[in-house]
Formats: structure tokens, sequence, C-alpha cells
């Protein structure tokens, strides 16, 4: 987050903040603290992703699953803040630190630094760093060499933006900035990639690396801008990491399970080396006569039925003793392969479960791709790597579409919706269940995409021969299985507004994977 971006925020921040109590703070990712807000516009959440790469601080109306244990720098701020209200707000944005004063027994600050993460101070923190600018048509001189760390407020992207301007525009856009105040702008990617910025980027920025336009839209609220960009930024990059998080214990059984195939495979070779011992038992047994009862050798010559044939023996044992021991060799070989192909049987399935169990932890992608670029992610969700009854689809958006194949499969959608999974089904009768993948709540659902999933439930329904149909949808998070009922029934608590389509048979295969 650029210093100028974050001083826009900190304007509107700082009275949004005074007076709420901060109930609750968690760990939800790496380098990502969580705070719960509660004042006079209910219930908020204040995002800090901090360090050097890409920090971030947005305040979001969006709750998201926290179930990690927290480590022991949270526990230490829920024992000084928990339930503590704020009282004062302090902004540094040159050195992109927020200080907030809470209530307690003693002075006690919280101080939300980009760069080095939330910490305490127990005494009023530093007066804010005064910035210094350079003479607006000199500022390239200014900055030579090494002289950009003598001005803090001449930021990266700033020193990216500013030769790409005419003179005259390079000393307005200083000035403005001295000035501070004003929009912000919000750039977005078809991939839904958000970019923050204080001015207007030039042309030249407002492109992707293969050349592809950005949208450009202009913000007023500072608040609402960093929200946008930072849902996008930091809950997308959380989503991720908890997916993966809940398919390591599925991916480690994986793992140990094809280890364990590979010895078995090993066992199988050695035993099927000594079910073949048979074949040579059975020619000494037709030769036994040639030798006699007490002979003795280490190998012997045979007429096989392609040539002589040489065959190791047992030195300390008789000639009939080593074939006694042969045939002995081979029935135990049989007896170990009968077992064998019921455990190889056994681990193959439970390696399929482990397989199937990961994948679906993994199955909430839905980043929103290209409408006419292949999705990477899309191989993914093909048959059979999910259930058999689920029927995976792609969305001209890029979202990853989910319908249930039979009852069965209706009730599986369930087991891998996230609470902020968007459910549907066509009522009044029996059809099929489908779900649209969100990473995060806060990532809307283009109306393309609500209504090709709409159809999708209407085109295998009892209503999929009608011209109008509607369709109900609710959040997965109220949409619950009713026990002891058919699987697929389902009670739900809060719907949202129907959907009224018309079906199009030939959009189930435009959209299947």
């Amino acid at each position: 987050m650029d210093c100028h971006v974050f001083r826009r925020l900190c304007d509107e921040l700082a009275p949004a903040l005074m007076g709420c109590r901060i109930e609750k703070i968690h760990r939800p990712a790496k380098d990502v603290t969580l705070f719960t807000l509660y004042g006079t516009g209910g219930k908020r959440f204040l995002f800090l992703r901090a360090g050097r790469k890409a920090p971030f601080l947005f305040l979001s109306t969006h709750k998201i699953p926290v179930g990690s244990a927290p480590p022991a720098d949270i526990m230490r701020l829920r024992k000084y803040l928990a339930d503590r209200r704020i009282i004062d707000v302090l902004p540094d944005w040159v050195g992109r630190r927020l200080y907030l004063h809470v209530n307690a027994d003693t002075e006690c600050w919280l101080t939300l630094d980009l760069r080095e993460g939330p910490s305490l101070l127990f005494d009023a923190p530093p007066e804010p760093e005064i910035p210094a600018w350079p003479d607006p048509a000199h500022w390239a001189e200014a900055c030579e060499g090494d002289g950009w760390r003598n001005w803090p407020v001449i930021t990266p992207p700033l020193r990216r933006t500013l030769p790409l301007l005419p003179p005259d525009e390079q000393s307005a856009l200083l000035l403005d900035l001295e000035a501070g105040g004003g929009d912000l702008f919000l750039y977005e990617n078809a991939a839904g990639e958000r970019e923050l910025s204080a001015w207007p980027l030039p042309p030249e920025r407002r492109r992707d690396a293969d050349g592809t336009p950005r949208e450009e839209l202009v913000v007023e609220d500072a608040i609402r801008a960093c929200a946008a960009a930072g849902e996008a930024q930091v809950l997308r990059g959380i989503a991720a990491l908890s997916r993966a998080e809940a398919a390591k214990p599925h991916q480690a059984e994986a793992n140990r399970l094809r280890k364990l195939l590979l010895k078995l495979e090993s066992e199988k070779k050695r035993l099927s080396d000594m079910v073949a011992a048979q074949d040579a038992a059975r020619l000494l047994q037709s030769q036994l006569y040639r030798f006699s009862a007490e002979e003795k050798h280490a190998s012997v010559t045979l007429d096989g039925a392609g040539g002589p044939v040489d065959l190791a023996l047992d030195p300390r044992l008789t000639v009939r003793e080593n074939m006694a021991s042969l045939f002995h060799k081979a029935s135990r070989g049989k007896r170990g392969l009968s077992m064998l192909e019921g455990r190889f049987a056994t681990v193959q399935a439970d390696l399929a479960r482990a397989e199937q169990a990961g994948l679906m932890a993994q199955a909430a992608t839905s980043a929103p791709t290209p409408a006419n670029a292949p999705s990477p992610a899309a191989p993914q969700f093909r048959a059979p790597e999910l259930p058999k009854n689920v029927q995976p689809f792609r969305s001209s958006d890029g979202f990853l579409l989910l319908r249930g194949r039979d009852a069965k499969g209706n009730a599986q959608l369930l087991k891998l919706a996230a609470p902020h999974d968007l459910w549907m089904h066509t009522g009044g009768g029996p059809g099929a269940h489908i779900l649209i993948r969100r990473d995060h709540a806060a990532q809307e659902i283009p109306s393309r995409t609500i209504s090709e999933a709409a159809i999708l439930s209407v085109l295998k329904s009892w209503r999929k021969d009608e011209t109008q149909v509607d369709v109900i949808a609710a959040l997965a998070k109220f949409v619950h299985p009713i026990r002891g009922a058919k699987p697929g029934t389902v009670r739900i608590d809060r719907m949202e507004p129907a959907i009224i389509i018309t079906p199009d048979p030939s959009l189930e295969e435009r959209l299947a994977l």
C-alpha cells in the first residue's frame, strides 16, 4: 500500500474507528491480523497484512472463518486490547503507521505498522514524521542515485509514474499529493486482480504484462476503495491458504499410501519369484530318478523343454529335500499373493479416498478467469477427481459451478460448500442442486454467472421444458440437510431473491469441464 493511498485511508478511517470496541483478534494467515470491531455502524473487520512486499490495511464488512490456534503475539494483543474502546487515533502516513489509543488502566496504544505488523506501545507514540517534498520542477535531480531515500514521499509507484508524464503534469501531481485529499483510482484486470492508486495511472501503466488494458474506476470513498482492493488481494490469498491447509492431511495420507503401494509392489515381485520356483521343482521332480536318496549337489543340470537347464540347489540338503523345499516355497508364495491381492485392493481404495478428500478440500478454486482464455484450474475438476455424483462446470466469467447428478450428489454439494458459496435449486419439485464457488464472502458474483448457474439447475429439474422458470438461491451457510430425511432434502433459513430465467439446453455442453 502506497503511503499516499494510506494517507487517504487514514483521513476517513480515523473518525470511523473512534469509539469502536475491539471484540476479537485473530491471525487468519501468516502476516495477516484481523481485528473485529463493534461501533455505531455495527460489526466491522479491520484487516492488516504486514510485510515489505505488499502490505495492506482495510476495513471490511465481510467476516472470514478463522479456526487456527492463535500464536503468542495474538494472545498478548488480546490480553491488553479485548473489550477495550478506541478513544484516539493518530496517523503517521509517511511512516505508514496508525496508532490507536485504547481506554486501558494505563497508557496503551495499538500500533498498526504496515511493515512490522501490530504491536503494543505503553507510552505516548512519537510525533508523526513531517513530510518533506522536493521542488516539483526539480524532483528528478533530487532523487538521482540514492537521493530518493531523502524523500520518502516519492514512493516507488510515484517514481515509476512521474517519468511517463509531461513536466507540467509532473509538477501538478506533486502539488496535488502534497495538498492531500482527492479520489482514489481502482484498476482491475479480467482475472479480478485489483490495484489501488492515489493518482490516475498513465496509459502505459494501465495494462497488464500481456498488454491487456485494465478497467479504471474512480472512487471517492477511501474506505470502500481500500476494501475493494484489499478483499481481492488479501482475502483471496487467505482463501487459497486455508484450502491448502485443509488439504495437507489428506495429501500426507495419500503420500503415505503411495509409498505403501510401492512396498506392496516389491513384495508382490518377491512372492511371484517364489511361485516361479514351482516350475523348477516340477522339472527336478520329473528327473529325480537320476539321483540317489542321499545325493547332494550345489547345482544340477536338467533336461528342459528348450534345452539344458542349470538349477542352483542348497548343498546342505539332498536333491529330494531341495525339491520339497522348492514346492514349499512356491506354496508360501501362492498364499502370500492371495493375501496381498486383498491388501492391494484395500490400500488402493484408501488412496482413492484420500486423493478425493484432498481434491474436495481444494475444490473451492473460483477465481474469475478471462472468458476467452482456457482456465489453468479447469483440469483439476474433471471427473473422476471430484465425486462421481458431482458434475463440474466453468461459467463464462470463470467461476467454478458444481451440480449434483442425483440425490446423493445434491447432499454431497453441502459437504463441499464453504459458508459464503451460493446454493441454487429449482423449487417446487425434484431437481439438481448447484453451487457457485467463491474465494471469500466479499467476492461479487456477476449476474451472467448467476443466470448460467440457474439455467444449469433448471436443465436437470422437473421444469426443464418450461419457458420461464424461477430458481431459488441462498448462501450455503443457511442451507442445512434434514437429519433422517432422504439425501438432498434441505432446510433453508434465509433465502436470496429468486432468479427467473429461460432454459438454454446448449449451455451444458458449452460450460462443462
